[in-house]
């Protein structure tokens, strides 16, 4: 909901999450997301994470595909990109740089 008292819309909601600052790390502004993994990724990374499968990365743009309110929901309880590199990178052998 927003202040006023009115829902707030899919694409706002992801939106505001997409601009919070763990989500924002990169030389580019991201635009793409992987829905089921929770992360915000970059056109370099795109890809990779297609070829992968949406079975294993479902990868869709924040501005131009239509979200669902599941999809969008999915996302904010993952917790975006700080929370999944917790995560992912947790056990990264010392001196490993990441990708």
């Amino acid at each position: 909901m927003s202040q006023l008292g009115r829902p707030t819309s899919g694409k706002r909601r992801l939106k505001d999450l997409l601009v919070q600052h763990d989500n924002c790390v990169c030389a580019d502004y991201p635009k793409w997301a992987s829905a089921n993994i929770g992360v915000f990724i970059y056109l370099k990374c795109c890809g990779m994470h297609i070829s992968l499968g949406t079975y294993i990365s479902k990868v869709l743009s924040v501005t131009l595909d239509e979200w669902s309110d599941d999809e969008i929901d999915a996302l904010i309880e993952i917790g975006g990109n700080f929370y999944s590199n917790s995560i992912y990178e947790a056990y990264l052998p010392e001196g490993v740089a990441k990708p």
